[in-house]
This record gives structure tokens, C-alpha cells and sequence, in this order.
């Protein structure tokens, strides 16, 4: 038997080591924020970056800006607001349509958020400065699978 099965049987196992590797680096990154006692969860950096940016974006904006579901970006959302982190207010033009900013309680906070983050992006850029093709072959993996599901592409082979 060889030690990791799903690296041996190469494409048959790229789903399983991206999600392997995936859950390797978001429970390692909320094991430092539980030891730092930052309070917020790895993903979350992605809406505080965005909103320090914009200042004021919706929903849609925020999950279209990310090219997240609609129902995953909620659940960010609606955590992040549980924990003072974001206020949502109701559009004045649109009652239905929320907006959402960063709190008070964030901007005290983000000098820390940044200085961790800062530091993961140089751990990240270390971990693949040897491989420096990395970055611009996920870009293309993503816009293939954009163009193309993989059930497509799968079903395309079963049919043959």
C-alpha cells in the first residue's frame, strides 16, 4: 500500500488533495487566530479587505466581488455581524437591498488583522517562491472550470 494513496493516483485525487490542502491551511490559520485571540475565522479577511476598500457594499456586491455563493457570503456576513464586526443597514433608495460596512470595533481592530494577514502573504509567497508558475496555473484552472464545469467535462468522457 503506498503512504498517500491520493498522491499516487495522481488526477483521480486532485479534488481530494486541493480539498486536503484547503482544510490543512484553514485549520491552521484559525488554530493561530484561537492562540492569538483574534476572534474572527480565516475567511473573513477576504469581507474586511474588501470593505476597507469600498467602505459600503451589498450582498450581491460583496459575494459577485468574490465570486462566492450568495448563501456562503450571508453566512460570512451574518458571523461577522454577530461579532460587532460589521453594521448592515437598509439601502434608503431600496428597503429590501442591505449595506454593509465595516464597525467601529473593526477599524480598532484592523491594524492587528493586517499585521497577521501581512504575514501569512509572506508565508504563502515563501511557500511558492520555488514554484513561481503556481499562481498563474490556478488562474487558469479557475477560468477553465469557470467556462466549463467539471461535470460537463466529466460527462463529455462518460458519453464517449
Amino acid at each position: 500500500m503506498h503512504k498517500d494513496y491520493i498522491t499516487y493516483i495522481e488526477y483521480q485525487g486532485v479534488t481530494a488533495r486541493l480539498k486536503r490542502l484547503s482544510d490543512s491551511l484553514f485549520y491552521s490559520i484559525r488554530e493561530l487566530y484561537n492562540e492569538l485571540e483574534l476572534g474572527i475565522e480565516p475567511n473573513w479577511h477576504l469581507i474586511f479587505m474588501l470593505l476597507k476598500e469600498k467602505k459600503v457594499s451589498s450582498m450581491t456586491e460583496i459575494s459577485e466581488a468574490m465570486n462566492l455563493s450568495q448563501p456562503a457570503t450571508i453566512k460570512m456576513i451574518e458571523k461577522m455581524n454577530q461579532k460587532g464586526f460589521l453594521v448592515i443597514k437598509s439601502d434608503s433608495k431600496d428597503k429590501r437591498r442591505k449595506l454593509i460596512e465595516l464597525s467601529e470595533k473593526s477599524y480598532k481592530d484592523l491594524p492587528k488583522f493586517e499585521k497577521i494577514w501581512a504575514a501569512g502573504k509572506c508565508a504563502m509567497y515563501k511557500m511558492l517562491e520555488d514554484n513561481p508558475e503556481f499562481m498563474n496555473a490556478l488562474k487558469i484552472f479557475e477560468i477553465q472550470n469557470h467556462e466549463k464545469s467539471f461535470k460537463e467535462r466529466m460527462l463529455e468522457f462518460y458519453k464517449q
